[in-house]
């Protein structure tokens, strides 16, 4: 039988919460070994619960290969988080595949699952302007403005800025909305929000913008009354939309166990109930067939980001 290896546990209590990186020490159990599910928010009393029903969760279902308990561990940033995974305190954790692969390149974490987030597998970016504008394709947008929703976002920044530098145009950061971009350049900034994209966009103050498809086909997000002054003019390819990554120090068949008990949890009401409570998972599955091309995409954009091939 697959045995998790001993593990320290940390503050010796279920829940832990870090805040502005404050580790607790650490303190041994002999008992078995204890996990930790880790996860980057600024609103830690809203996510306690939701972190808390995925650990007993898999708590109860991993004791038979010697897991004793599974803690919680939150931090604000993605540094903070990096750090906690890099020093082996974080053994679980669900975020975004740009996070995933950063870490996957320094040999942190190993990505073990696609998750289902809010029932989406995948996603992709959509670039909007005015049906009215010149702005048809992309090459219009050279010396024109477009909005963007934050340096963080997959769908709202690193997809469609990937996009744009792959058709031969230089993104430079704006100051302020109107502020004047040389001909050869497309200037940006950021609005914070999907729905001060689609403003920016209809009132005219950029000439295009750009959001996540699930987004634009939200009427809370682009109301009717917008939507049909707007069109796509540009679709990315899809990545992968959330994925669940483990800590690389967890042995194969250690993470193997843990995979198999994720991709069991659609199978059963309690499963299903802690997918729904931890972030409206529906499932998970392994990174085969359209999961992995959708990770590939990921991987693609951020080794070219970071320096790698494109």
């Amino acid at each position: 039988m697959v045995r998790f290896p001993f593990r320290l546990l940390i503050g010796g209590v279920l829940s832990v919460l870090v805040l502005a990186a404050a580790v607790l020490p650490a303190q041994a159990t002999q008992d078995g070994a204890m996990l930790v599910l880790g996860r980057i928010t600024d609103n830690p009393e809203k996510h306690q619960k939701r972190l808390d029903a995925m650990a007993e969760y898999l708590a109860a279902e991993l004791s038979e290969y010697g897991v004793t308990s599974v803690g919680t561990i939150m931090v604000e940033t993605e540094a903070e988080m990096a750090d906690l995974m890099r020093a082996g305190k974080v053994d679980i954790l669900s975020e975004t595949p740009f996070m995933a692969v950063g870490l996957e390149s320094e040999g942190v974490v190993d990505i073990l699952m696609r998750e289902w987030k809010k029932g989406v597998p995948e996603y992709h970016s959509v670039i909007v302007a005015r049906k009215d504008s010149a702005v048809q394709g992309l090459a219009d947008l050279a010396g024109g403005h477009v909005a963007f929703e934050d340096a963080g976002s997959t769908s709202g920044y690193l997809l469609p800025r990937n996009a744009i530098e792959l058709a031969g145009l230089d993104l430079t950061r704006l100051n302020e909305p109107g502020d004047p971009v040389s001909s050869g350049k497309v200037g940006y900034f950021f609005t914070g929000s999907e729905t001060g994209i689609v403003e920016a966009i209809h009132n005219g103050t950029v000439d295009a913008g750009a959001l996540s498809n699930l987004d634009w086909a939200e009427s809370k997000t682009v109301p009717d009354e917008l939507r049909q002054d707007l069109h796509i003019i540009y679709e990315t390819r899809p990545v992968i939309r959330s994925v669940l990554m483990v800590n690389a120090s967890i042995p194969a068949e250690a993470q193997d166990a843990i995979a198999t008990v994720l991709e069991q949890m659609e199978q059963t009401p309690e499963g299903r109930e802690a997918m729904k409570a931890y972030s409206k998972v529906a499932r998970y599955d392994r990174i085969e067939g359209d999961a992995l091309k959708g990770l590939e995409e990921a991987r693609r954009i951020w080794l070219r980001r970071n320096g790698g091939a494109s």
